[in-house]
C-alpha cells in the first residue's frame, strides 16, 4: 500500500487537501472521494465544516503518488 496526494483543481490553481492510501491509482481515486468527497445536499444543509478540504460536487481532482 502507498500514499496517494489529492489535489483539486480550482480558480487561482491546483490545491493540495490531503492523502489517502491505496495500492493502485483506480483505488485512490475512489479513497479520496470516499474521503474527501461532498455533496450539494450535505453543502446546502451545513454538514461541510471546512469546504477548502473538499472535494467539491464540480471539482476536478487527481491523484498522484506521495
Amino acid at each position: 500500500m502507498k500514499a496517494w496526494n489529492v489535489r483539486v483543481s480550482r480558480p487561482g490553481g491546483a490545491r493540495h487537501i490531503g492523502q489517502v492510501m491505496a495500492d493502485r491509482e483506480e483505488w485512490a481515486r475512489c479513497a479520496a472521494l470516499s474521503r474527501y468527497g461532498v455533496t450539494d445536499e450535505e453543502i446546502e444543509a451545513g454538514e461541510v465544516a471546512d469546504q477548502e478540504r473538499a472535494i467539491l460536487p464540480d471539482d476536478d481532482f487527481d491523484v498522484s503518488p506521495a
